[in-house]
């Protein structure tokens, strides 16, 4: 097949010019779309070299912390590590604290099957719960239509915006995300209770009147546990925060409210949804809204009151009560990853962000706390790229919890700690968590970009040519750039042409031009990637305060601009074998297919 003469694409090029000059790249000399700029590696714990020595290396590296006194106490810490991918464990370590004795550790060894309190983390299952029950379908509503109980009894005035809630403009999707201006706990850290009138009147507080001191709590410490008609009754009097979808606001009792709201939807207790959906829908063996009744397979940092181990949170486990273990945490990790509740669509609009907060790398999502990481993209390299982190942290009483979720290069890990309460004990916990989670973090992060990397030279580099039209091209990986990079396209003929002049208008030497996966198709058929041509550039370009629309990246806006007969410039197939190896590719605006031919 030839293609159309030159001239015919003046226009074309022009337009092209006209698009990619928009993408001026934030962190590299490129401008990928947002997500993975490879496939994700595959089986990546036995095929890749370069995972299996970050793991050997980790395990090292974490012994090293544990050893050292100013970054770990291993007297009084103890944790949990459980890394996965999509399809398979990855690691499994853990370390006991030097002092646990049979009564704090009665099996006698900590491992993945060890129970921890993990929070609220807590928050991520409840949701996870209610997508599995109930999809999306809901999450407009306003939650007055489900718990009427918070419906305002008078119409809702302008003046009213300071003293109560406008439970009307509250959505479902606003309680799961944090976005519904909501107090952040009702009773928990409430003083009224905890202090006497006199440390009051020392602390320039008020006497209260005895409406206004709680008489029920979020767990059986101090109080009883509120009953649904206590807790929906007292936070109808709480103070909004913010208005409903104003900024994120961190709402422990948003996901109580939550709770209650499935509970009429689905038409079912909360903990039969739970048990349901994610315990018996995924086999889990050792999570549960409420404490065992023995201490036998936990871990129970100080005594059982202390550290929180038998307290009972009550209606409010949704958001901060369920115990689970590292092993169980993995395997709704990889559900996830994998889609084996959800819908494939389902869960990628899950993986998504809500809001955005004030700090640049982070976001929010259903309750995804979202960490953007600059990561490098190829050892050694300066250039980055942005890879997007979905996690959920917890901590109650004597445990905290970590649980982290790379989707497009779709591995993940949990780690779960237990310490004692005391400021010391806490304050080693918390430094525990922070770096461990961003060793870990780093080495995964790293050793599977590298792997994604490695993978896609293999499977997609080389030559590709068919004999009959003349035409041929090149796939290709560079260190410091992302993406398969598409060169040498020609069309051999009484007159050589270069394919990507052509189209672009701009000599090849000036072109980078770069194909990135579109999460379309899968081993033994076709995979569908996207083209960005860009103007090739030096040094990376870095934004600047009070530069906005000079610096940029926005490959997203040119995607498919240019077509052919409603096919578009930038649309390439892959034909893959079983093993994921391409064996040809189809330039679709070209209608015809070049083999792999080395």
């Amino acid at each position: 097949m030839r293609m159309i003469h030159p001239r015919l694409f003046i226009s074309v090029a022009t337009a092209l010019l006209l698009i990619s000059s928009q993408s001026v790249a934030q962190y590299s000399p490129n401008c990928p779309f947002q997500g993975a700029v490879f496939p994700a590696p595959r089986n990546p714990r036995n095929s890749s070299l370069v995972i299996s020595s970050a793991l050997s290396s980790l395990k090292d590296k974490l012994k090293e912390i544990v050893a050292e006194p100013t970054l770990f106490d291993n007297a009084t810490t103890s944790f949990q590590l459980n890394l996965f991918s999509k399809d398979e464990q990855l690691l499994s370590l853990s370390h006991a604290a030097t002092t646990l004795d049979n009564t704090s550790l009665p099996s006698g060894a900590l491992g993945e099957n060890t129970i921890f309190r993990i929070g609220s983390v807590s928050k991520l299952l409840t949701v996870y719960a209610l997508l599995a029950e109930i999809g999306m379908d809901h999450m407009q509503d306003p939650v007055t239509a489900w718990v009427p109980e918070l419906a305002n009894k008078a119409n809702y005035k302008v003046q009213d915006a300071v003293r109560r809630v406008n439970w009307e403009d509250v959505t479902i999707g606003a309680l799961a995300s944090h976005q519904a201006g909501l107090d952040r706990d009702y009773s928990l850290s409430d003083l009224a209770n905890l202090i006497n009138a006199t440390v009051a009147e020392q602390a320039a507080l008020p006497p209260l009147p005895p409406d206004e001191i709680p008489t029920c709590g979020t767990t059986n410490l101090l109080l009883p546990s509120c009953s649904r008609a206590e807790f929906l009754a007292a936070i109808r009097g709480l103070h909004p925060v913010t208005s409903a979808f104003h900024t994120p606001i961190y709402s422990n009792l948003a996901f109580q409210i939550l709770a209650y709201a499935l509970e009429r939807i689905a038409k079912k207790p909360f903990a039969a949804i739970f048990e349901s959906t994610l315990v018996e829908g995924l086999g889990l063996k050792r999570t549960s809204l409420q404490p065992p009744s023995s201490t036998r397979e936990g871990i129970v940092p100080g005594d059982a009151i202390s550290s929180w181990w038998n307290v009972s949170l009550g209606d409010a486990s949704p958001f901060g009560g369920i115990l689970s273990t590292g092993a169980d945490m993995a395997s709704i990790g990889r559900s996830i990853l994998g889609s084996k509740l959800l819908k494939p669509a389902l869960t990628r609009e899950w993986l998504r962000p809500v809001a955005h907060t004030a700090d640049l790398h982070v976001a929010v999502g259903m309750p995804w706390e979202i960490h953007r990481l600059l990561q490098p993209l190829s050892p050694g390299s300066n250039h980055t790229r942005v890879v997007d982190l979905y996690t959920k942290n917890g901590i109650l009483g004597g445990y905290e919890a970590l649980f982290v979720l790379s989707p497009e290069h779709e591995f993940g890990f949990v780690l779960l700690l237990a310490g004692l309460t005391t400021p010391a004990g806490s304050a080693a916990r918390s430094l525990a968590l922070a770096v461990i989670g961003d060793v870990v973090t780093g080495a995964l992060a790293t050793a599977f970009e590298q792997a994604a990397r490695a993978e896609a030279e293999a499977n997609f580099g080389g030559v590709y040519a068919n004999p009959e039209s003349g035409m041929n091209l090149t796939i290709s990986v560079n260190d410091g750039h992302p993406g398969l990079k598409l060169s040498n396209w020609t069309l051999s003929g009484d007159k050589d042409v270069d394919v990507l002049e052509l189209y672009t208008g701009v000599p090849n030497a000036g072109l980078d031009a770069r194909l990135y996966p579109m999460d379309l198709g899968g081993d033994g058929g076709a995979v569908a990637f996207r083209a960005v041509y860009e103007a090739a550039r030096g040094p990376s370009y870095t934004s600047q305060p009070g530069v906005v629309f000079s610096l940029g990246c926005l490959p997203w806006g040119s995607v498919a601009g240019i077509q052919y007969g409603n096919v578009a410039f930038d649309d390439f197939v892959f034909e893959v074998d079983w093993k994921g190896r391409a064996t040809a590719i189809t330039p679709r605006v070209a209608r015809q297919t070049l083999k792999r031919v080395k």
